[in-house]
């Protein structure tokens, strides 16, 4: 006697009231999706991890390890200043110094340099820069050679060492300076230091070569102008002095001798007008003492006679002693008339001096008019000669400035030659190596931890992407979320593996997840149908035979468990459930159609007191409607009947049992590992968008 755990109806209330039933958004953007695939592909997911690593492997081992060296160059745009004026502009502004630095990058890394550095290190005879030709090597020449082009020959190791120098050669400059950064890398650290460094030598040399040659090229260039200019010169003065004869137009100290005659006439003409000009007052004042209008004083010349002087002199000695008889002797003493006669005779020779004096002066006076008289009329003279001159002296003065420019422009050639000549053998580039080449501490690109980490990484990523892929590649449900995006109806279940009892035959246990999700189940399908009774419920599949069977069965004994009166009816062709229960009907279900009878003998009795209507294949051949209206007829008795079917999309009578509106729900269930994608839509677009259809997922794991 098999005994039945009774539940109380509340533990089934609300089934699964978090799960909602819409449709949710793509599974391959739920983290829980992506969790349970890569937990059930881990193998697919780490398969090309090992892959990967000896990939990274491989390439650390095969590939040659580079090193890179660095030493760093100061380019001072600026130079140094040895001499007043140099061949380039010392100072510039700053965009133009940075065009410069830039322009001497080029020339650091140019073939010119390299090159020298070649041959320096005898390169083409090293089989890192030169590698020994392959097959691939010798086929692409003789192809070359079909082609037309020029083939291979001993020159080329130079040409190829050249350019495996050139790509592994690279400079920049270093942001907001003038320094230069220079690195060369090699399979050797020695190498990579050796090459740097004389990279950077060759460059000064090189720069200091070209100043000295462009410094060189300037000064053989004003060497050979100097003669032509010399000669430019020589024939402008000669035909400034063939002119100057020509006219006549001598002078001394740069000033010509009609203009010093000139210069000459017009002085001696001013100091002759002065001179006139002068004796004319004299004269004048000379006469004014003569008629008695003037002071004899107020004369010069007359003041600073001797011969005057001494007759004023005697004049007044007698006078006073004439006055000193008067006093003594009276007014009309005897003697008084020979002191009179005596004055009398001494102002008479006196007015004989001044009127010599005056004619002496008379005559000065007319002798410095005839000499202004005979200077002007010679200025004159001189003029009428000077103006026919002018025109010749315009000629000249042109004739001499261009003897000047020729000769300013060959002394500056000469003393820029001479300049040249000696900045040759100077040095005044600024540029120098500020931080030697020193070997490398670590070969290029990132460290081998990394490289394993890195194809680690790129490994799993790839096994995710895999795994991931795999989902729509294999075709199967795969989860909840899936199923529901597919089919585009709510999942109201989602049953686990059922473990253990396979039979049905044991009562149904509440210590499991898969009885516990069928029990919820239950209790929803009466939530939403137990309205009216009896409650009739199709159970079938598109390819999950025994788990809608098994769906079917463990619902009958759930609800049966809960008190209600249940009826498990098996109407697939597989009769799995009559197998399982090894029931066969005393009475068929045609025998109960032909006879018109009670279902007496034809109802067996199954697990927890469940009623079973086992499968009748004769009456299948009635027809599913008769099948169904006997299904129907037998369910009257009944609380709750589940009815399981065949599979939708490969039984006819199936999907006429779904289309018959006479049942109220449709349970398709779909495996999560093995129903195919494939089938579920065939069996979707078989029955249709039934709003009585309602999705059972059945063997989900636990985050399905």
């Amino acid at each position: 006697m098999t005994m039945v755990e009774r539940m109380p109806p509340r533990f089934f209330v609300g089934a699964e009231p978090s799960r909602p039933d819409a449709t949710p958004e793509p599974w391959f953007l739920d983290p829980r999706e992506i969790r349970r695939v890569l937990r059930a592909r881990w193998k697919l997911v780490l398969a090309p991890a090992p892959l990967f690593l000896l990939a990274a492997l491989a390439w650390l081992v095969l590939i040659p390890p580079q090193y890179a060296a660095v030493t760093q160059i100061l380019m001072d745009p600026r130079g140094i200043q040895v001499v007043k004026d140099g061949v380039t502009p010392p100072d510039q502004a700053s965009d133009a110094s940075l065009l410069l630095v830039d322009s001497q990058i080029r020339v650091l890394i140019s073939d010119e340099v390299l090159r020298r550095v070649v041959e320096q290190f005898k390169l083409d005879q090293d089989p890192e820069f030169v590698r020994p030709a392959s097959f691939l090597d010798t086929v692409k020449g003789r192809l070359s050679s079909l082609l037309g082009a020029s083939g291979g020959t001993a020159a080329d190791d130079t040409l190829t060492a050249l350019r495996a120098l050139r790509d592994r050669t690279g400079a920049r400059r270093l942001e907001r300076s003038f320094v230069v950064e220079l690195s060369v890398t090699s399979e050797s650290r020695q190498k990579a230091a050796d090459l740097t460094q004389a990279i950077a030598q060759t460059y000064l040399d090189t720069v200091s070569e070209m100043q000295a040659q462009v410094t060189r090229k300037a000064g053989e260039a004003l060497s050979g102008r100097l003669g032509e200019l010399q000669d430019s010169l020589r024939q402008a003065e000669d035909k400034a002095q063939q002119f100057r004869a020509a006219n006549n137009l001598v002078g001394t100290r740069g000033q010509l001798v009609s203009e010093q005659t000139l210069t000459q006439l017009n002085q001696q003409l001013g100091a002759a007008r002065a001179r006139v000009a002068e004796l004319r007052g004299r004269l004048a004042q000379i006469e004014a003492v003569g008629n008695g209008r003037a002071d004899l004083n107020s004369v010069t010349e007359i003041v600073q006679s001797s011969t005057i002087a001494q007759l004023r002199a005697q004049l007044a000695q007698v006078e006073a002693a004439r006055a000193d008889t008067v006093a003594n002797l009276g007014p009309r003493h005897p003697t008084l008339r020979t002191s009179e006669l005596q004055v009398q005779s001494l102002r008479s020779q006196i007015e004989a001096e001044i009127r010599r004096i005056a004619a002496a002066t008379r005559n000065d006076y007319k002798s410095a008019q005839a000499n202004e008289a005979s200077l002007a009329a010679t200025l004159e003279s001189r003029k009428n000669e000077a103006l026919s001159v002018d025109k010749s002296f315009v000629r000249l003065r042109e004739l001499e400035r261009q003897v000047e420019a020729r000769r300013a422009v060959y002394e500056s050639f000469l003393v820029r030659a001479r300049e040249l000549q000696e900045q040759q053998r100077l040095d005044t580039s600024s540029a120098r190596i500020i931080s030697p080449a020193s070997l490398p501490a670590r070969r290029l690109g990132p460290p081998a931890v990394l490289v394993f980490v890195a194809a680690l990484a790129a490994g799993l990523g790839i096994g995710v992407a895999l795994a991931l892929l795999a989902v729509p590649a294999a075709g199967r449900i795969g989860s909840r979320r899936r199923l529901q995006q597919i089919a585009g109806l709510p999942v109201i279940a989602t049953l686990p593996k059922k473990a253990g009892n396979s039979d049905g035959t044991k009562a149904l246990r509440a210590d499991t997840a898969y009885d516990v999700a069928v029990a919820r189940l239950g209790s929803r399908l009466q939530r939403d149908f137990g309205a009216t009774r009896p409650t009739v419920i199709l159970v079938t599949s598109a390819d999950d035979r025994n788990g809608k069977s098994e769906l079917a069965r463990n619902l009958a004994v759930s609800a049966a468990s809960d008190g209600q009166r249940v009826l498990l009816v098996d109407a697939d062709p597989a009769a799995i459930l009559s197998g399982d229960l090894r029931l066969r009907a005393r009475r068929g279900i045609a025998e109960v159609l032909r006879t018109q009878t009670g279902f007496s003998g034809t109802l067996m009795d199954g697990p927890s007191g469940v009623k079973v209507l086992p499968f009748d294949e004769e009456a299948m051949r009635l027809g599913t409607h008769a099948y169904a209206g006997a299904i129907l007829s037998a369910a009257a008795a009944f609380d709750a009947v589940f009815v399981d079917i065949g599979l939708i999309g490969t039984d006819v009578a199936a999907e006429r049992f779904a289309q018959d509106e006479r049942f109220p729900a449709l349970l398709l269930t779909a495996s999560a590992a093995r129903s195919s994608v494939a089938r579920l839509r065939r069996a979707l677009d078989a029955i249709g968008r039934e709003p009585r259809a309602h999705l059972v997922m059945t063997d989900a794991d636990s985050e399905a």
